[in-house]
C-alpha cells in the first residue's frame, strides 16, 4: 500500500517517521482509527479492537482517545493494544498521554493542539514514539517549522458530531496545510470513504476516522473499505 497512491499527490518525505517501537519499520500508515471512551471502557474491548487490528492488515494506526476514562483503565487497554499491535504490524497510538504511551510501550502519541511542545515530547520519548500533532487551522502549521512532529492531523475537514461548533476547514484547508509542510498531513472530521479520494487529491497523506468505523454494524468491514479506497490508484 505504501506505493499505491500517485507520488505526485504525496508530500516529499511523507510516510517516514523518526520514532516508534523496537522493530517498527518507520512507515506511517495512511489509515488511523480512533477508539474512544465507549470502546476503551467496554468489557469486550479486546474482541472489538482485535477485529479492527486484523482488518487493518498491518496498514493501520489505532488511537486510544479516552478523555473521560481513568488513567489506570487507559493504561490497561494501551498495554494490551501495544502487544496486539506489535504482533499484527499495526501502530498503537495514545492520544495526548505521553506518560501512558511510554509506560505501556505504545508506538506513538497524538498531541492535542494545546498540548506539550513537540521538542519536549521528543526529548522525553528518546526515539521511542512516533509523534503526531493536531491542528485546526492551516496557518498554525507554520508554528512547527524546525520542530515538526512526525505527522500532522488537520481538521475538521467536514462537519462532525465530535466538534459540532467547529467550522470545517474543507478539503481546501487540508490542502493548504499539506502545502505548508513536508511532513505527512492526515485529514480528520466527517471523512467517509467517498470523501477520501478528494482529500488525497488535495495533498492529504491519509485519514483519521472514528464514527466511520465504530458507528457501522461491522467495524472490521468499514476498515477494509477505507483501506480499499486508500489503496486505489487515482
Amino acid at each position: 500500500m505504501d506505493d499505491s497512491i500517485d507520488a505526485r499527490s504525496v508530500p516529499r518525505g511523507a510516510g517516514r517517521a523518526k520514532g516508534g517501537p523496537p522493530g517498527w519499520k518507520g512507515r506511517l500508515p495512511r489509515l488511523h482509527v480512533i477508539a474512544g471512551d465507549t470502546v476503551v471502557r467496554s468489557g469486550d474491548y479486546r474482541r472489538r479492537l482485535s477485529a479492527v487490528i486484523e482488518a487493518g492488515r498491518g496498514e493501520l494506526a489505532l488511537h486510544l482517545r479516552a478523555r473521560a476514562t481513568p488513567a489506570s483503565r487507559i493504561f490497561e487497554v494501551a498495554a494490551w493494544l501495544a502487544r496486539a499491535s506489535r504482533a499484527a504490524g499495526a501502530l498503537p497510538v495514545i492520544n495526548d498521554r505521553v506518560d501512558i504511551a511510554l509506560a505501556a510501550g505504545a508506538g506513538g502519541v497524538q498531541l492535542r493542539e494545546d498540548s506539550l511542545p513537540v521538542e519536549v515530547v521528543r526529548a522525553l520519548a528518546a526515539g521511542a514514539l512516533v509523534i503526531g500533532r493536531s491542528v485546526h487551522d492551516a496557518s498554525r502549521v507554520d508554528l512547527f517549522r524546525g520542530r515538526a512532529p512526525d505527522y500532522l492531523v488537520m481538521g475538521a475537514a467536514y462537519p462532525t458530531t465530535s466538534h459540532p461548533g467547529r467550522v470545517p476547514a474543507g478539503p481546501e484547508g487540508v490542502g493548504e496545510a499539506a502545502a505548508r509542510t513536508p511532513v505527512p498531513v492526515l485529514a480528520i472530521g466527517g471523512v467517509t470513504p467517498a470523501r477520501v479520494p478528494g482529500l488525497i487529491a488535495r495533498g492529504a497523506f491519509g485519514v483519521v476516522v472514528k464514527s466511520g468505523v465504530w458507528a457501522r454494524e461491522r467495524p472490521a468491514r468499514a476498515v477494509a473499505r477505507y483501506l480499499q479506497v486508500l489503496d486505489r490508484r487515482p
